[in-house]
């Protein structure tokens, strides 16, 4: 029996290397629209995540072990077709094909799959994608000023705001922010674990608190943006956001609030435009598939809403 030509290693787990090495590993050119592909969603929720380096002739790429079931959060970036291509097909066909293989029998049987690819995008010789994520990305030139009809919401939240939390103003994180960012995250997940219903709900809200926790831990580390809303000496909201290193957009991770304020997510907005007058996208995430929140978000008028698909990599369906 022949070696397979796919091979995979361990990587190291320091989080300055590692996140350096996830950066090459990764697409760069399809985010911040993919934002459950950067390497920040994958270090901030990694519950149970082995992060492998797979090379294939040569070439490598990145794969994701949870529990012993092997995937890939992207494509390779040499899978891509050229920027400004019309062809949308990913290359390398020998390799999705012999991956395909490796992954069955590396899952015992199970196949693998795909994360994040973009719907434009598909793979000769598989099944058609499914939609498993949708990001929203606003536009800096559309946040200016919050003014016209479409930030009529926003207007009245962030005033609302202002009734409820006089002379809140927004700051950028400082450790000495720490305890009472703390005190906040305590009173907004009791708030939101009364209205939790199910497992799933659970695993979500905890999964949420461990990433607030190492945000808070290690953002420096990570590289993460935070920004604080501040009244009356406190803490009264956090925001957790990650500028792509050539500056061309950012996705907004993490955010919290004082129970029963309106008008935080659009005051972390605003300044973040505010702070970062030269990056023109803001990715802020993709629950947007919950209709609740859906009908909230599009109040935003998107100037993108990206779907993101999942591609079974099974060879028996080619």
């Amino acid at each position: 029996m022949n070696e397979s030509p796919v091979v995979f290693r361990s990587m190291e787990d320091d989080p300055r290397t590692l996140l350096c090495r996830l950066e090459s590993l990764l697409p760069s050119s399809l985010l911040p629209d993919l934002s459950n592909a950067h390497p920040l969603s994958l270090l901030l929720y990694d519950r149970g995540l082995t992060f492998l380096e797979g090379t294939w002739e040569g070439k490598p790429f990145l794969a994701v072990d949870s529990h012993g079931y092997t995937f890939l959060p992207a494509p390779p970036p040499w899978t891509l077709p050229p920027e400004g291509s019309s062809d949308k097909i990913l290359g390398a066909p020998r390799f999705w094909i012999t991956l395909a293989d490796t992954l069955l029998l590396r899952n015992n049987g199970v196949a693998g799959h795909l994360d994040a690819l973009p719907d434009t995008f598909c793979v000769d010789g598989f099944s058609r994608p499914d939609l498993s994520e949708t990001e929203v990305l606003l536009a800096s030139s559309d946040w200016n000023h919050l003014t016209g009809s479409r930030h009529k919401t926003h207007r009245w939240e962030k005033n609302q705001l202002f009734r409820k939390a006089p002379g809140a103003l927004v700051r950028p994180w400082e450790p000495r922010f720490r305890r009472s960012s703390q005190e906040l995250l305590e009173r907004f997940f009791s708030e939101k674990a009364k209205k939790t219903t199910g497992d799933q709900d659970r695993i979500l809200l905890e999964d949420q608190w461990r990433a607030h926790e190492k945000a808070l831990a290690s953002s420096e580390e990570l590289g993460l943006s935070g920004f604080v809303v501040l009244s009356d000496g406190r803490v009264r909201g956090i925001g957790w956001f990650a500028v792509l290193p050539d500056r061309r957009g950012a996705i907004q991770y993490l955010e919290a609030r004082e129970p029963g304020l309106t008008g935080i997510a659009v005051l972390l907005t605003y300044h973040f435009f505010l702070f970062h007058p030269d990056v023109p996208l803001l990715n802020i995430q993709g629950d947007a598939q919950n209709p609740g929140i859906q009908r909230s978000k599009r109040l935003d008028l998107p100037c993108r809403i990206s779907p993101a698909y999942r591609l079974g990599l099974d060879p028996h369906s080619r």
